[in-house]
């Protein structure tokens, strides 16, 4: 990891000051605080705001403008909570982080595959509160976790103690997946956000909200290779700060079937699936078609 500049450092502790301030606040208070703190960052931000209506745009061309426009403000309302919500989840006491999780469905799912001695892939995405899931695995099972550093260093390192503080195993993209390879060896389980939009070399086009969208075939070539379930785990964030529904859903049993797109369009389907019930807590402020198939253009431009 690169040494952060004075600004950077400045800026993780602004950042840690927030996480310490919010972290005793009462769940309700906090919640509201957080959709007024994404009210304003929709208003300050011009750019954000306009790729995430571009992907309503897109993925929602059979909503109204007016709906869209609605759809637009309780997302970076959600936005707003997920920020603030980090310090509970990254400092607060562990018992108060698992009265959270107010629901939680298909938990048998995990406790079958450790059961079985198997070592289990864990598939989630930038959607509902992922840093809650990914919390609450690390405290069921060992967990190797691949993330992707910010372009601050400190907040980095910030972000990776948060991650890590049940005992997960947090490892960078560019190393490879050879520890994820490894911990699967072992018979444990691997955490992997996979709805980012990958280089070309590293994925297939596959339907997205009707949409080509470059995807990821890693974790298919991994469950091919080693054989273990895959699951989805989403984290739904439940209203007025009462917490969070977690849900575990396996992939069919046919997947991985062996041919990319079809695998893609299976973990993609799903995920579209989850983001259809509660469509503002997906992370619309990112370039997910940025990536597109010779000749389209550039949806963003």
């Amino acid at each position: 990891m690169n040494q952060a500049s004075w600004q950077e450092r400045i800026q993780a502790g602004l950042a840690e000051a927030l996480l310490r301030l919010s972290t005793p606040l009462p769940d309700r208070l906090r919640s509201r605080l957080g959709r007024g703190l994404g009210h304003l960052v929709r208003l300050a931000l011009p750019r954000p705001r306009r790729i995430a209506m571009r992907n309503l745009e897109l993925c929602f061309p059979e909503l109204r403008s007016d709906q869209r426009r609605a759809l637009l403000r309780e997302h970076f309302c959600q936005l707003g909570e997920a920020a603030l919500e980090l310090g509970p989840l990254w400092r607060g006491p562990r018992i108060r982080f698992e009265q959270l999780f107010a629901q939680i469905e298909g938990l048998e799912h995990v406790e079958r595959a450790k059961a079985q001695g198997q070592g289990l892939i864990l598939l989630s995405a930038h959607f509902g509160s992922w840093e809650a899931g990914a919390l609450y695995m690390s405290l069921l099972t060992r967990l190797t976790a691949l993330y992707m550093p910010t372009h601050n260093p400190a907040f980095s390192t910030l972000m990776v103690a948060g991650r890590s503080r049940f005992g997960a195993t947090m490892t960078e993209k560019k190393r490879g997946f050879r520890p994820l390879i490894a911990a699967l060896r072992r018979g444990e389980a691997i955490g992997i956000l996979a709805d980012q939009n990958v280089n070309e070399r590293e994925g297939v086009f596959a339907p997205f909200f009707g949409m080509p969208a470059s995807t990821s075939v890693a974790v298919a070539h991994l469950a091919k290779r080693s054989g273990v379930p895959v699951i989805y785990v989403f984290a739904f964030r439940l209203p007025r700060g009462a917490g969070f529904r977690l849900v575990f859903r396996p992939l069919p049993a046919d997947y991985p079937c062996g041919n990319d797109e079809t695998d893609a369009t299976t973990m993609n389907a799903m995920l579209e699936t989850a983001i259809r019930e509660a469509p503002a807590q997906y992370w619309w402020v990112h370039r997910r078609f940025k990536t597109r198939p010779q000749g389209l253009p550039d949806p963003y431009a």
